[in-house]
């Protein structure tokens, strides 16, 4: 149970990390053409951290995707050394 709060909290990290990402860059582009630089550059300050979290769950993901697969590798070696035994 605790490992589907987990991934469900990861998950809705990442998509919160996505919508900051789309949302910094479309505010970002309109205050370009409308010419106020603070939110300007507040957008884009958004859309960075945006960027960041997602590539701090996306790395997450794939350490715990590396150490599934390592894991079910080890289990079917397991299996082929206990039936040639």
């Amino acid at each position: 149970m605790s490992e589907k709060v987990h991934l469900f909290a990861e998950t809705s990290a990442a998509a919160i990390g996505s919508k900051a990402s789309f949302g910094g860059g479309a505010a970002s582009f309109v205050a370009f053409f409308a010419g106020i630089n603070w939110i300007g550059w507040l957008s884009l300050g958004i859309a960075i951290l945006g960027l960041i979290i997602n590539a701090y769950f996306s790395c997450q993901r794939n350490h715990r995707e590396k150490e599934i697969h390592r894991l079910k590798v080890k289990q079917l070696k397991d299996q082929c050394d206990a039936k040639q035994d």
